[in-house]
Protein backbone atom coordinates (compact mmCIF):
# COMPACT_ATOMS: atom_id res chain seq x y z
CA UNK A 1 0.00 0.00 0.00
CA UNK A 2 3.03 2.13 1.11
CA UNK A 3 4.62 1.63 -2.42
CA UNK A 4 1.16 2.80 -3.98
CA UNK A 5 0.58 5.44 -2.54
CA UNK A 6 4.07 6.89 -3.36
CA UNK A 7 3.49 6.10 -6.78
CA UNK A 8 0.36 8.18 -6.51
CA UNK A 9 2.25 11.36 -5.48
CA UNK A 10 4.68 10.59 -8.12
CA UNK A 11 2.28 10.47 -10.98
CA UNK A 12 0.40 14.04 -9.19
CA UNK A 13 4.29 15.86 -9.03
CA UNK A 14 4.62 14.72 -12.89
CA UNK A 15 0.54 15.62 -14.38
CA UNK A 16 1.31 19.31 -12.17
CA UNK A 17 4.72 19.83 -13.44
CA UNK A 18 3.18 19.03 -16.74
CA UNK A 19 0.97 21.19 -16.96
CA UNK A 20 2.73 24.20 -15.49
CA UNK A 21 5.38 23.83 -18.01
CA UNK A 22 3.01 23.70 -20.68
CA UNK A 23 1.11 26.93 -19.81
CA UNK A 24 4.76 28.90 -19.34
CA UNK A 25 6.13 26.91 -22.86
CA UNK A 26 2.70 28.23 -24.69
CA UNK A 27 3.56 32.11 -23.82
CA UNK A 28 6.76 32.03 -25.70
CA UNK A 29 7.13 33.23 -28.98
CA UNK A 30 6.38 29.91 -31.33
CA UNK A 31 9.08 31.25 -33.51
CA UNK A 32 11.57 31.24 -31.44
CA UNK A 33 10.98 27.71 -30.94
CA UNK A 34 13.83 24.70 -31.96
CA UNK A 35 12.47 21.48 -32.11
CA UNK A 36 14.99 18.12 -32.67
CA UNK A 37 15.47 14.52 -32.72
CA UNK A 38 18.13 12.49 -31.80
CA UNK A 39 18.71 8.54 -32.99
CA UNK A 40 21.67 7.60 -30.69
CA UNK A 41 23.90 4.54 -29.61
CA UNK A 42 24.87 4.69 -26.28
CA UNK A 43 27.84 2.25 -26.68
CA UNK A 44 28.49 1.72 -22.29
CA UNK A 45 29.64 -0.93 -20.55
CA UNK A 46 28.08 -2.31 -17.48
CA UNK A 47 28.75 -3.19 -13.92
CA UNK A 48 26.88 -4.12 -11.29
CA UNK A 49 24.64 -6.79 -9.47
CA UNK A 50 21.24 -7.74 -10.50
CA UNK A 51 19.23 -10.68 -8.16
CA UNK A 52 15.91 -11.53 -8.10
CA UNK A 53 13.69 -14.59 -6.65
CA UNK A 54 17.12 -15.26 -4.34
CA UNK A 55 19.52 -15.62 -6.92
CA UNK A 56 22.14 -12.83 -7.31
CA UNK A 57 24.18 -12.52 -10.27
CA UNK A 58 27.99 -12.84 -10.43
CA UNK A 59 29.59 -9.18 -10.06
CA UNK A 60 29.66 -8.08 -13.39
CA UNK A 61 32.93 -6.36 -14.06
CA UNK A 62 33.44 -2.92 -15.09
CA UNK A 63 35.17 -4.26 -19.03
CA UNK A 64 31.84 -6.05 -19.56
CA UNK A 65 30.57 -4.35 -23.43
CA UNK A 66 27.07 -3.67 -22.43
CA UNK A 67 26.56 -3.04 -26.67
CA UNK A 68 28.98 -5.92 -27.88
CA UNK A 69 27.69 -7.78 -30.59
CA UNK A 70 27.30 -11.43 -29.39
CA UNK A 71 25.19 -10.88 -26.28
CA UNK A 72 22.77 -7.74 -27.87
CA UNK A 73 19.17 -8.56 -28.73
CA UNK A 74 17.73 -5.47 -29.63
CA UNK A 75 18.36 -2.07 -29.27
CA UNK A 76 16.71 1.40 -29.76
CA UNK A 77 17.17 4.92 -28.06
CA UNK A 78 16.47 8.46 -29.15
CA UNK A 79 16.31 12.41 -27.69
CA UNK A 80 13.37 14.81 -28.29
CA UNK A 81 13.94 18.36 -27.42
CA UNK A 82 11.47 21.46 -27.66
CA UNK A 83 13.37 24.60 -27.07
CA UNK A 84 12.36 28.40 -26.58
CA UNK A 85 13.91 31.01 -25.20
CA UNK A 86 13.54 30.28 -22.00
CA UNK A 87 11.49 27.40 -21.52
CA UNK A 88 11.80 23.77 -23.16
CA UNK A 89 11.25 20.34 -23.10
CA UNK A 90 13.07 16.96 -23.12
CA UNK A 91 11.56 13.69 -23.88
CA UNK A 92 14.34 10.81 -23.79
CA UNK A 93 13.97 6.59 -24.21
CA UNK A 94 16.20 3.87 -24.54
CA UNK A 95 15.46 0.19 -24.86
CA UNK A 96 17.72 -2.67 -24.43
CA UNK A 97 17.80 -6.14 -24.14
CA UNK A 98 20.60 -8.29 -23.80
CA UNK A 99 22.08 -12.05 -22.18
CA UNK A 100 25.10 -13.10 -21.36
CA UNK A 101 26.61 -15.96 -19.58
CA UNK A 102 29.12 -16.28 -17.26
CA UNK A 103 31.37 -19.60 -16.10
CA UNK A 104 30.85 -21.14 -19.69
CA UNK A 105 30.54 -25.07 -19.54
CA UNK A 106 31.31 -25.41 -16.00
CA UNK A 107 29.03 -26.77 -12.93
CA UNK A 108 28.15 -23.26 -12.15
CA UNK A 109 27.76 -21.73 -15.35
CA UNK A 110 25.09 -18.77 -14.98
CA UNK A 111 23.07 -17.10 -17.47
CA UNK A 112 21.38 -13.38 -16.88
CA UNK A 113 19.13 -11.95 -19.69
CA UNK A 114 17.96 -7.97 -18.81
CA UNK A 115 15.36 -6.33 -20.86
CA UNK A 116 15.29 -2.71 -19.79
CA UNK A 117 13.73 0.53 -20.67
CA UNK A 118 14.74 4.23 -19.11
CA UNK A 119 12.44 6.98 -20.47
CA UNK A 120 12.94 10.40 -18.94
CA UNK A 121 10.85 13.55 -19.45
CA UNK A 122 12.27 17.23 -18.18
CA UNK A 123 11.93 20.15 -18.20
CA UNK A 124 14.36 22.97 -18.47
CA UNK A 125 14.59 27.01 -17.79
CA UNK A 126 17.32 29.44 -18.40
CA UNK A 127 17.77 32.24 -16.25
CA UNK A 128 18.10 35.24 -18.24
CA UNK A 129 20.84 36.46 -15.79
CA UNK A 130 22.93 33.37 -16.43
CA UNK A 131 24.70 32.80 -19.80
CA UNK A 132 24.83 29.20 -21.06
CA UNK A 133 22.84 27.73 -18.15
CA UNK A 134 19.36 25.49 -17.92
CA UNK A 135 17.83 24.13 -14.92
CA UNK A 136 16.58 20.75 -15.33
CA UNK A 137 13.94 18.89 -13.70
CA UNK A 138 11.97 16.15 -14.28
CA UNK A 139 10.57 12.37 -14.14
CA UNK A 140 12.87 9.48 -15.03
CA UNK A 141 10.46 5.94 -15.66
CA UNK A 142 12.49 2.54 -15.67
CA UNK A 143 11.36 -0.92 -16.30
CA UNK A 144 13.29 -4.03 -15.79
CA UNK A 145 12.97 -7.47 -16.43
CA UNK A 146 15.66 -9.55 -15.30
CA UNK A 147 16.29 -13.40 -16.02
CA UNK A 148 19.10 -15.65 -13.99
CA UNK A 149 19.52 -19.07 -14.51
CA UNK A 150 21.87 -21.06 -12.32
CA UNK A 151 22.05 -24.92 -11.72
CA UNK A 152 19.71 -25.65 -14.03
CA UNK A 153 17.01 -23.14 -12.14
CA UNK A 154 15.44 -20.29 -13.54
CA UNK A 155 14.54 -17.05 -11.62
CA UNK A 156 13.03 -14.19 -12.78
CA UNK A 157 11.97 -10.68 -11.71
CA UNK A 158 10.44 -7.26 -13.13
CA UNK A 159 9.79 -4.06 -11.34
CA UNK A 160 8.85 -0.46 -12.39
CA UNK A 161 9.74 2.37 -10.97
CA UNK A 162 9.29 6.45 -11.40
CA UNK A 163 12.18 8.94 -9.84
CA UNK A 164 12.15 12.67 -9.63
CA UNK A 165 15.31 14.29 -10.45
CA UNK A 166 16.90 17.85 -10.89
CA UNK A 167 20.26 19.15 -12.07
CA UNK A 168 21.93 21.53 -14.68
CA UNK A 169 22.98 21.61 -18.58
CA UNK A 170 25.54 24.17 -19.18
CA UNK A 171 25.71 24.62 -23.20
CA UNK A 172 27.78 27.22 -25.17
CA UNK A 173 29.12 27.51 -29.10
CA UNK A 174 33.01 26.95 -29.17
CA UNK A 175 33.03 28.43 -32.99
CA UNK A 176 30.13 28.52 -35.72
CA UNK A 177 29.62 25.00 -36.24
CA UNK A 178 31.09 23.16 -32.76
CA UNK A 179 29.33 23.45 -29.66
CA UNK A 180 29.80 21.25 -26.20
CA UNK A 181 26.98 20.53 -23.47
CA UNK A 182 27.70 19.44 -20.03
CA UNK A 183 24.55 17.63 -17.95
CA UNK A 184 24.44 16.41 -14.60
CA UNK A 185 21.56 15.30 -12.33
CA UNK A 186 20.38 13.63 -9.18
CA UNK A 187 17.31 11.94 -8.15
CA UNK A 188 15.53 9.43 -6.19
CA UNK A 189 12.35 8.03 -4.15
CA UNK A 190 11.65 5.08 -5.25
CA UNK A 191 14.68 4.16 -6.16
CA UNK A 192 17.66 4.56 -3.48
CA UNK A 193 19.61 6.61 -5.48
CA UNK A 194 20.20 7.59 -9.41
CA UNK A 195 22.85 9.49 -10.70
CA UNK A 196 23.39 10.79 -14.38
CA UNK A 197 26.13 12.62 -15.91
CA UNK A 198 26.95 13.44 -19.55
CA UNK A 199 29.19 15.23 -21.60
CA UNK A 200 28.52 16.46 -25.47
CA UNK A 201 30.03 17.77 -28.39
CA UNK A 202 28.11 18.59 -31.28
CA UNK A 203 29.54 19.51 -34.93
CA UNK A 204 26.52 21.57 -36.85
CA UNK A 205 26.42 20.56 -40.68
CA UNK A 206 24.18 23.27 -41.47
CA UNK A 207 20.09 24.68 -40.01
CA UNK A 208 18.54 20.57 -39.91
CA UNK A 209 21.41 18.16 -39.19
CA UNK A 210 24.48 17.85 -36.84
CA UNK A 211 26.79 14.85 -35.66
CA UNK A 212 26.63 14.60 -31.76
CA UNK A 213 29.16 12.82 -29.61
CA UNK A 214 30.00 12.29 -26.17
CA UNK A 215 30.30 10.53 -23.01
CA UNK A 216 27.01 9.44 -20.65
CA UNK A 217 27.42 7.68 -16.98
CA UNK A 218 24.48 6.43 -14.98
CA UNK A 219 24.32 5.33 -11.79
CA UNK A 220 20.88 3.39 -10.32
CA UNK A 221 20.95 1.87 -7.20
CA UNK A 222 17.46 -0.08 -6.48
CA UNK A 223 15.82 -2.50 -4.28
CA UNK A 224 12.76 -3.81 -3.27
CA UNK A 225 12.30 -7.07 -1.59
CA UNK A 226 14.19 -9.92 -3.09
CA UNK A 227 15.02 -7.74 -6.52
CA UNK A 228 18.16 -5.61 -6.53
CA UNK A 229 19.48 -3.79 -9.26
CA UNK A 230 22.73 -1.85 -8.33
CA UNK A 231 24.42 -1.32 -11.40
CA UNK A 232 26.81 1.59 -13.34
CA UNK A 233 26.58 2.36 -17.34
CA UNK A 234 29.24 4.43 -18.54
CA UNK A 235 30.47 5.14 -22.23
CA UNK A 236 30.86 7.12 -25.61
CA UNK A 237 27.14 8.20 -26.82
CA UNK A 238 27.04 8.54 -30.96
CA UNK A 239 23.86 10.35 -32.74
CA UNK A 240 22.46 12.44 -35.46
CA UNK A 241 20.63 15.34 -34.55
CA UNK A 242 17.87 16.38 -37.08
CA UNK A 243 16.12 19.81 -36.66
CA UNK A 244 12.82 20.88 -37.69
Amino acid sequence: MKQVLCQHHVFAVFIGVLVWCGDLYAQENEKSTQYEITPYLWAASFSGTTATGGEESPPIDSDYSFFSLDNLDGVASATFTARGQQWGFLFDFLKVAFEDTFLDESFLETTTRLEGLVAEFAGTYHPKSVDYLDIIAGIRHQDIDVELTILNRTADGSVDWYDPFIGLIYARPLSKRFHMSLRGDIGGGQSDLATNVEAMFRYQFNKMFSAKLGYRYLKVQFTDSDFIYDVSLDGLLLGLGIRF
